[in-house]
């Protein structure tokens, strides 16, 4: 951004303390009245170095350590970070705890879907729909709770497996919830349909097209928006996604109206990927015949070797890049975390528009402002 101002425009700055966007970025605009003319992002505020933390702690430790890049995807965290670990082992867990991480990684993307949309409600004045969307992720908390017996960070995920099975109740508990979750769905969609103010505040705005979020590496519902049919859980199916029939939601509008539909579809399309999981999760053993990894052993040493493993975080691609020497101890670990390049792309989105309509753009990209200060 140019530091030379016309006498007619003034430097405005969102963050890292700002109700909008607090914590890991700073977005600097350049506006001439009300219109944005330029804009630009400072990343790093707040920085937490987990990668340099992984590299100190032993294998086992880090499980822990990963739910802290992101609070609302702990889980989602927790399957990058030991799938990656069990690539460069060798292992594969059972059948049953595969669909056990699927379940818990699809009621993840569910309320931290819930959470986003309440978010990005209340910046552009829809207080109303925060308390909805809260009310909901309530529940589905409650159901991740009832298997990790936590609500946010858990620990839960094991090299091989699971901590624990399923407990008794459980499916009877998430169908009732989840059938009570279609029904408001439903009413999300109509009150954001209706609303005449939600309308003009999204429709067309913050148009994100399909050349740009490809260049720029955004993925997850900010792709999907603009008609990319890009998910990992499709296009490079990991656990037992593969047996799983569901489909990539896209819109073609890219707009913020767009990626707010996306998610809608999307929470659809995990209660129906949940009910299939009910159907034919296969009973058996949590762990691999003989396996150790499971167990808190002193000392787990992983072979040599390098590996890449990616999965599909609510917010698009989460990927990890991991360098073992042979200790138990990781060499490297690289995080690709899914909201780094969907910040890249607030600039072209905003420049052009109003300080009003900035808040309602960044909402509607859904970044986690933990995350992005990895």
């Amino acid at each position: 951004m140019e530091e030379r101002l016309e006498p007619d425009e003034m430097i405005v700055h969102l963050g890292p303390q700002h109700p909008m966007q607090p914590g890991p970025f700073r977005l600097n605009l350049r506006l001439k009245g009300e219109t944005v003319v330029d804009a630009d992002i400072e990343l790093g505020f707040i920085h937490k170095g987990i990668e340099k933390i992984l590299e100190n702690k032993t294998y086992l430790q880090g499980i822990t350590i990963v739910d802290r890049i992101c609070y609302l995807v702990a889980l989602v965290n927790e399957e990058c970070f030991v799938g990656c670990t069990e690539k460069l082992l060798g292992i594969e867990p059972p059948e049953r705890s595969q669909y056990i991480r699927v379940i818990l990684d699809e009621l993840t993307r569910i309320q931290s879907h819930l959470l986003g949309m309440g978010e990005f409600g209340e910046f552009i004045g829809f207080v109303s729909m925060f308390m909805y969307t809260v009310r909901e992720r309530e529940e589905v908390l409650s159901l991740i709770d009832m298997i990790t017996g936590a609500r946010i960070t858990h620990s839960y995920l094991k090299f091989g497996g699971v901590r624990d099975d399923l407990p008794d109740g459980f499916k009877e508990k998430a169908i009732s919830v989840l059938n009570k979750l279609k029904k408001s769905v439903d009413d999300f969609e109509e009150m954001f349909h209706t609303d005449r103010i939600y309308r003009e505040r999204t429709v067309g705005v913050g148009v994100l097209t399909a050349d740009v979020a490809k260049n720029l590496g955004v993925s997850g519902p900010a792709l999907r928006a603009t008609g990319v049919p890009f998910d990992i859980r499709k296009n490079e199916p990991y656990l037992v996604y593969k047996d799983l029939d569901f489909k990539v939601c896209t819109e073609t509008a890219g707009d913020c109206f767009a990626r707010v539909q996306v998610r809608l579809n999307e929470i659809r399309e995990s209660i129906y990927i949940l009910e299939q999981c009910f159907d034919q999760i296969p009973s058996g053993p949590l762990f691999p015949e003989g396996s150790l990894y499971g167990r808190r052993t002193p000392v787990m040493r992983v072979p040599a070797g390098e590996v890449f493993y990616r999965v599909e975080d609510p917010r698009g691609e989460m990927g990890m890049y991991m360098i073992s020497d042979g200790s138990d101890k990781p060499y490297r670990v690289k995080i690709r975390g899914p909201y780094y390049p969907t910040l890249q792309a607030l600039p072209p989105l905003i420049i052009g528009t109003t300080v009003a309509d900035v808040a309602a753009i960044s909402g509607s990209m859904d970044g986690c402002t933990s995350e992005a200060d990895r």
